[in-house]
């Protein structure tokens, strides 16, 4: 089948959850053998590399899409980018209706026709996020029309707030435009079970006799083979962009977890990798390694990942890289949020609110060689068996009889 896959968030660079979770999704369906078109949705002015983007889906298989010329760039600007930046000062002020934003808020009609000329032989439509599902008015009635959701934003303000952040939280939607948006599509794809019954329940709240079908498709990880050196103690790795969820949960681990591990291990030095480090106080006892091109290589240098978040929705990929690599965890509740307890073999698990237990987890772990390596061992087969799930999943999604 020809599966046209449209995106304003690039796969390239793959620097935050979100563009992995599409890259993974991309490949999985190349590799179930299927003609994959990359469009790519110039919604905001994104870090986005072509280069990689032609390298990875064929340079054919690769179309941005135009904005429409000067005046089209400048309304897209206007429409993405100002007036969000308006509606944030206006909620900092206090009128709450403000936290909403209008679902095609951000979609440029331009796009329409464009997607139109390209999609018109597609067999299947993948749109990534909700609020870019006007785009599947483009395409013939005859194209199975899939929406990844990546998360839900259905009243997502009231998360953030409830811990302290008044800002950061993306977008929120009014249930009813959520709704709107999935109704568009024939299928949904949640990206864990927990989500996949919310978007069931707010759907059947509504008296609509059309309602997609809602299934969930986790992420998909990239299986390179666990590390092979667990060998270095006193040590451990943070891997994260500076979104604002992460920002809060690097300062409360600084705040309330590192004195209490650097009481028991003065040597103990945390590895930074990723845009957290920008946002991250420098520290005696926290090295950044900024963005890596190898993975693998960063976690050898400390065989254990940290995952102390406090706030976020959806499941967090950081822990799922981890996995990957055969890599121990010790997390949080909430940062294990969407990983079902069989698969969380290689993920020791506290409290949010509870440093103590989780300093002392990580003197534990970092001090026990033996330990890391049979805990990241299980974590890999966990590993190995989650994608196999989530690929049978997403192939009998793109089916279009069930």
């Amino acid at each position: 089948m020809k599966v046209a896959f449209v995106s304003s968030i690039p796969a390239f660079p793959t620097n935050g959850g979100n563009r992995s979770r599409i890259l993974q999704i991309a490949n999985a369906i190349k590799a179930l053998g299927h003609e994959l078109v990359f469009i790519y949705l110039p919604i905001r002015n994104y870090d986005v590399d072509d280069a990689a983007h032609q390298a990875a889906f064929g340079k054919e298989n690769y179309i941005k899409i135009s904005n429409g010329g000067l005046v089209g760039t400048i309304s897209q600007y206007f429409r993405a980018n100002l007036l969000s930046k308006m509606k944030n000062f206006i909620q900092l002020l206090g009128v709450r209706a403000f936290y909403y934003t209008p679902l095609d808020l951000s979609y440029n009609p331009y796009w329409t026709h464009q997607l139109a000329e390209l999609g018109k032989d597609a067999d299947v439509v993948m749109v990534e996020y909700v609020f870019n599902s006007r785009a599947f008015e483009a395409f013939p009635t005859t194209t199975l029309r899939i929406l990844d959701a990546h998360d839900a934003f259905t009243d997502r303000h009231k998360l953030y707030i409830a811990q302290g952040l008044k800002l950061g939280y993306w977008l929120s939607l009014r249930q009813q435009d959520e709704n709107k948006g999935f109704r568009r599509a024939d299928k949904v794809i949640a990206i864990q079970e927990e989500e996949a019954t919310r978007f069931k329940q707010q759907l059947g709240a509504e008296d609509h006799l059309n309602n997609p079908e809602v299934t969930a498709v986790s992420h998909i990880i990239k299986l390179d083979g666990s590390i092979d050196d667990y060998s270095s103690a006193n040590c451990a790795v943070f891997l994260g962009s500076d979104n604002p969820s992460n920002k809060k949960s690097m300062m409360y681990f600084i705040d309330e977890i590192l004195p209490l591990i650097v009481r028991e291990i003065p040597s103990f030095n945390m590895k930074l990798i990723g845009t957290i480090c920008n946002s991250t106080p420098d520290l005696p006892s926290i090295t950044k390694l900024g963005r890596v091109d190898d993975l693998k290589a960063a976690f050898s240098l400390a065989p254990l990942s940290l995952n102390p978040m406090r706030v976020g929705t959806g499941i967090n990929i950081k822990l799922l890289d981890a996995m990957a690599l055969g890599v121990a965890t010790i997390s949080t509740d909430t940062g294990a949020r969407g990983l079902p307890a069989t698969y969380r073999h290689g993920v020791i698990t506290v409290a949010d609110d509870d440093p103590v237990t989780f300093a002392a987890e990580v003197v534990r772990m970092t001090q026990d060689e033996a330990l890391r390596r049979q805990i990241g061992q299980v974590a890999f087969q966990d590993a190995e068996r989650w994608n196999a799930e989530q690929i049978a999943r997403l192939n009998h999604c793109l089916s279009k009889i069930n």
